[in-house]
């Protein structure tokens, strides 16, 4: 009885895992919040906006804020940009 309950736990710990791994329509920051980072991103770092590609894209904890993270090509550096649903940036900084 007790590995049966065990089991039936995994399983639905297994099912509910995935279901979170899921991506939602909608969990991506707007493709005009992505070239505002860029933009902001190539400003704050003085780079071409060029340099930069998106390297993930997702909704933060806080209502309608997504992270984006991108790379620099030219230096391999990371960065993160936080930017509204509007495309309005709030906050570019360096991954180390």
């Amino acid at each position: 009885m007790r590995l049966r309950h065990s089991m039936l736990t995994t399983a639905a710990l297994c099912g509910l895992l995935a279901a979170c791994a899921i991506s939602t329509p909608g969990s991506q920051a707007p493709a005009k919040g992505q070239q505002d980072c860029v933009s902001a991103a190539a400003r704050r770092f003085q780079q071409p906006p060029d340099s930069f590609v998106v390297e993930s894209s997702g909704v933060t904890t806080a209502a309608e804020i997504y992270e984006v993270r991108l790379r620099n090509t030219s230096t391999g550096r990371l960065s993160k940009c936080t930017v509204d649903q509007n495309g309005t940036v709030t906050g570019v900084i360096e991954l180390r």
